[in-house]
């Protein structure tokens, strides 16, 4: 153990402490009592001053003056004897904890390691530490760096063009007086009408950046594909034409559609 008064050219258990920590240093880990791996909880570690403070969620387990700390670094962590108790502590970072400590060489062969990847990345002739960079949960590291916008413009136009020619489809067959009905129950003519303005909501909300757009447009495909599969059904029937029944405008339409969020979709998922 050291003196009261000093950190310095502190031998313990193999470990060489060479002068005290240069810089404070913030870390997480956890700590429990020697013998009681049930006992281990999370804590904050910091060492400010030559002083080692400990801070679970709960509150302050305590902080003790460096001088006071016997240290080993062991295959389960750091074992730390203070006011007559041993504490095995594993962190984030083993080798920025001990090198805060002041520690230079381990019998540790892993330690050893660590501090030797330390030394090359972040300790300078002066034996100082670069600060640590601020750790960041995995599910929360994309959210750091902001994707770049999305342009959704050309698909959004491709949509109000292929709305456009669903709706001409109605707009022809309503015209013809167009008789062709899906299944035999519905009349086609307003069908495309109502894909058509589905459609052309999805691409106005995707200009406008607003959420639904595409499940908007998806809608007005089915829709699209509905009405053309049911008007299909009335091919043979005498009195069927592709132009003033509004099937090859619809049908066109909706393809466009269809390709488009189609494309859309790939594109998002790269």
């Amino acid at each position: 153990m050291t003196s009261p008064n000093s950190a310095l050219a502190l031998h313990v258990e193999g470990e060489m402490l060479e002068g005290r920590p240069r810089v404070n240093t913030d870390l997480t880990g956890t700590v429990r009592m020697m013998g009681e791996a049930e006992s281990a909880i999370r804590v904050e570690i910091h060492l400010e001053d030559e002083e080692l403070r400990l801070v679970s969620a709960h509150g302050e387990l305590g902080r003790w003056p460096l001088s006071d700390v016997g240290v080993a670094a062991k295959l389960d962590g750091f074992h730390l004897r203070i006011e007559g108790e041993e504490l095995v502590i594993s962190t984030n970072d083993d080798a920025r904890f001990a090198i805060a400590l002041g520690i230079r060489s381990s019998s540790s062969p892993r330690l050893n390691r660590l501090l030797a990847g330390a030394r090359d990345d972040g300790i300078d002739s002066e034996g100082r530490m670069a600060p640590l960079p601020p750790t960041v949960p995995a599910e929360y590291a994309s959210s750091l760096t902001p994707a770049p916008p999305e342009n959704v413009t050309p698909v959004a136009l491709g949509l109000l063009a292929a709305g456009s020619i669903q709706a001409l489809g109605g707009v022809v067959a309503l015209a013809s007086n167009s008789a062709l009905r899906i299944v035999d129950l519905v009349p086609a003519w307003p069908a495309w009408i109502v894909a058509a303005v589905t459609v052309a909501s999805g691409a106005f909300a995707l200009l406008n950046h607003l959420r639904g757009g595409r499940n908007l447009v998806a809608a007005g495909a089915i829709i699209g594909l509905v009405t053309l599969a049911g008007s299909l059904m009335g091919v043979a029937e005498p009195t069927f034409s592709w132009i003033s029944d509004g099937v090859v405008f619809g049908g066109a339409g909706t393809i466009l559609a269809g390709l488009l969020l189609s494309v859309d979709t790939l594109n998002r998922g790269r």
